[in-house]
């Protein structure tokens, strides 16, 4: 039947095996889909069940209560509604009549402050309902409350009008809505186990476990958190008592927006589990006898017929890999008609390694996300290149840097990011296209290189130059992100020489390519201390300052390392209380051989240098040990406002350093602020929300700082979980003296104010400016005027003129 020198027709035989293998595991494909729709079927069911238990529980004792209540307050029933012995007696019959046994208490309360009660419940249940004061004038007014101790319970308070619809009282009525009777209806007609909770404690359930019902027993504390504490519904499967169940549990909510309670209802599905385990235990028996049976049979014959020659096959490709491409000529004869064609194919597979081999060389050359020639392709066309006619070797550099790299990475990931990448490269490329003296490289991870060769001048530079940065003020759109991407230039050129320029050679025009890209460099760098989205040509000037800049880096890290910073504090002037109540953590290096360093300076130079997470950390402590000891000695309650950088916002354990540091220090969260920019949040908008509106839950008052420095979009003031608002100096300078910008900062206040916010002004200098605020009026000042930033010393001092 079968051609023994086949192989095909061998491995015909293991596709049978295989094919077994197959139908069994889609056998057991099957029955977990079926249990799949199941669960899915039994899911609908309690969700369908827990609407229905919801208007059982609620809905059909408040259309009893206002039925009971219908008939009190009816005018024509005046007897009920008089304060008088024999209406007292009428109404006693009528509320026995009417009780249903769940009635709590009903009490009549008169205009002329006398009342009438009867109380079948304890007391307290009344005065929880005493605790809600709302009083209708017209329709009745239901509520729900309760807890664990006291139960679940439905308040009505009605208003009692006599004829002339004129208010003689008001009725207050109180139903149990713990009955077991409704869940046991429940289980009865949708065979659905059903609970009610208060608090978190079942006080009517229809689940038994051992016989006995669980009445009293508590919520599962991870469905607790999700029902009660997060207010959400919650659907799914659940461990009740250590049994399995499809459920879905609904809050109950008090007028006060506080859970009191929750609704469950819930399908077994020990049984449902018990089968589908035994079913899966059959199969997978019969799977490993299969697996057995095919080792057996077929492990002899797959190593006779297929494992050896491929053996084969393998040690001869390995010895091609390493260059010996003579062995095929001692290729011993094909057994199997597919070795013979095997054979063949290495052959032809020879003449392909030693193209690919000189395609691979070529490859060694090209970027892999841009196409475009690397730094390796740089170096071997210009390293070894003299520099000395102008007309053909390279004489220009621009070191173009993509800005802010890292910060798409993080927020968009690395795919995106490459994506970017790939288009800075491409807008370079149509920039140059019709410019065949330009080159276009791409020569590190966010870095780019436009080489010229040949002749130039300085006003074609600064041309070029704009042009690359002109091309990056339109947006870049990636998928669905929309991506504000500049870029920072650095320059390098050989002066330009025709050999009659300088009287004796200085060089100028010689520089190699290393050391025209490391100029260009040096100067790119000094883009980005200045504020980036730039260009510059090198200047040795540059030298100095990249100097500067990498001894300072190195000062920074001892500096950190040996707690040579100080922190100095600038206070808060409240206008409401005329006196200090708070300050902001300002951070100051007095370099040993250097003196004052600007914070401007080292913080740039602590970002650059991943410095920036341990500097914020350490400043955020200290000022919270600070004002937590200084409160403790002076029986204050200053608070302290902290600066937070964008790193530190996007680092990913940031919330938990904060709440660390209070609960080490001891800091009431009430007194901690702060304080972001509107730059942080346009660069991590979503993430930056999320982090922020945890620490606002905590009670950490968030600032916006520089407002009007930025973007100064209102929108942020409406959506963001922020409390106060800092206006920057630059609003207030010319407030006293111009018009205009007294009627910006006057509206600017009015918005804040109007949506809850407050207002900090910073750079208060002169007694005019402080004046005009006292009248619009803003919270807080913050200034010369008062006080600069002080020293932990300096700071009782200060401190004494407003206490």
């Amino acid at each position: 039947m079968f051609n023994k020198n086949n192989l095909h027709s061998k491995i015909n035989l293991f596709i049978l095996v295989i094919i077994l293998l197959i139908v069994t595991i889609g056998f057991w494909l099957a029955i977990n889909i079926f249990f799949t729709i199941y669960e899915n079927e039994m899911t609908r069911m309690v969700s369908t069940g827990i609407i229905e238990l919801e208007e059982m529980v609620i809905n059909d004792n408040e259309k009893w209560l206002l039925s009971f209540s219908d008939n009190l307050a009816d005018p024509d029933h005046r007897l009920l509604n008089n304060n008088d012995p024999t209406s007292n007696q009428a109404l006693h019959q009528y509320i026995s009549h009417a009780n249903n046994e769940a009635l709590d208490f009903v009490k009549m309360t008169y205009a002329d402050g006398s009342s009438y009660e009867e109380i079948f419940a304890d007391q307290s249940i009344l005065n929880l309902a005493s605790l809600n004061t709302v009083t209708p004038a017209t329709k009745p007014y239901f509520w729900l409350d309760g807890d664990a101790e006291l139960g679940l319970h439905l308040f009505c308070r009605y208003p009692l009008t006599d004829s002339n619809h004129t208010p003689i009282g008001t009725l207050l009525i109180g139903l149990n809505l713990a009955d077991q009777d409704t869940v046991d209806y429940m289980k009865n007609t949708g065979a659905l186990e059903a609970t009610i909770f208060a608090g978190n404690t079942r006080i009517a359930t229809t689940i038994i476990k051992n016989d006995a019902a669980q009445v009293g027993t508590i919520l599962d504390p991870t469905i607790a958190d999700t029902v009660l504490a997060q207010k959400r519904p919650y659907t799914g499967k659940a461990e009740i008592l250590d049994d399995p169940y499809l459920v879905t549990y609904a809050p109950i909510i008090n007028y006060r927006d506080e859970v009191v309670g929750a609704l469950f209802v819930g399908k077994s599905i020990v049984s449902i589990y018990t089968i589908l385990n035994q079913i899966i235990l059959y199969i997978t028996i019969l799977g490993l006898i299969l697996l057995l049976f095919f080792y057996v049979f077929s492990n002899r014959w797959l190593r006779i017929n297929i494992t050896n020659p491929i053996r084969w096959v393998v040690d001869t490709m390995n010895m091609i890999s390493q260059g010996e491409y003579n062995v095929l000529n001692n290729m011993p004869e094909a057994k199997y008609e597919e070795v013979e064609m095997l054979q063949t194919t290495m052959y032809e597979m020879v003449n392909e390694l030693v193209t690919g081999k000189k395609n691979l060389e070529t490859a060694a050359y090209i970027d892999s996300i841009t196409s475009l020639p690397n730094r390796v392709a740089l170096y071997k066309k210009y390293q070894n290149t003299p520099i000395d006619d102008n007309k053909n070797t390279l004489t220009l550099v621009f070191y173009v840097d993509v800005d802010n790299l890292k910060y798409i990475n993080n927020l968009f990931g690395h795919s995106v990011g490459d994506i970017l990448l790939r288009q800075v490269g491409d807008i370079l490329k149509d920039l140059f296209r019709d410019s065949f003296s330009f080159e276009v490289y791409r020569i590190a991870g966010d870095e780019f290189a436009v080489c010229k060769v040949g002749l130039h001048t300085t006003e074609e530079i600064n041309l070029l130059a704009k042009s690359i940065i002109k091309e990056f003020e339109t947006p870049i759109t990636i998928g669905e992100h929309i991506i504000s991407a500049s870029v920072s230039i650095g320059i390098s050129r050989n002066e330009l020489c025709n050999k009659t320029k300088c009287i004796s050679c200085t060089d100028g025009c010689k520089d190699n390519l290393e050391k025209l890209l490391k100029k260009a460099e040096l100067a790119m760098n000094q883009v980005k201390m200045s504020g980036k989205n730039n260009f510059m040509v090198f200047d040795p000037s540059m030298n100095e300052i990249i100097q500067r800049k990498a001894s300072l880096q190195q000062d920074l890290k001892k500096a950190l390392k040996h707690r040579q910073l100080e922190i100095y504090y600038q206070p808060k002037f409240d206008l409401a209380s005329n006196r200090y109540d708070g300050f902001e953590a300002l951070v100051r290096w007095n370099h040993a051989k250097r003196g004052f360093i600007p914070p401007l300076e080292f913080i740039h130079i602590a970002e650059e240098s991943n410095l920036i997470i341990e500097l914020g950390d350490w400043i955020l402590e200290e000022s919270c040990r600070f004002i937590q000891n200084y409160n403790i000695v002076h029986q204050s309650r200053y608070s302290i406002a902290v600066n937070i950088s964008t790193f530190q916002l996007l680092n990913e354990d940031f919330e938990e350093k904060v709440t660390k540091v209070l609960e080490e220090t001891g800091l009431d969260p009430c007194l901690l602020e702060l304080e972001i920019t509107e730059t942080m949040l346009m660069n991590s908008m979503s993430i930056a929300y999320e982090k922020l509106n945890f620490l606002r839950e905590k009670n950490i008052s968030i600032a916006l700082d520089d407002f009007g420095t930025g973007y100064s979009s209102l929108t942020y003031l409406k959506a963001l979980p922020i409390t106060t608002v800092k206006l920057d100096k630059s609003f207030i300078d010319d407030i006293a003296t111009d018009e205009l910008s007294l009627k910006i900062v006057e509206n600017v206040i009015q918005i804040a104010k109007n949506i809850g916010l407050k207002i900090v002004v910073e750079g208060v200098e002169t007694f005019d400016q402080l004046e005009i605020l006292k009248e619009l009026p803003c919270n807080k000042i913050q200034g010369y005027y008062f006080s600069k930033p002080v020293s932990e010393l300096g700071l009782t001092e200060v401190l004494s003129e407003y206490p």
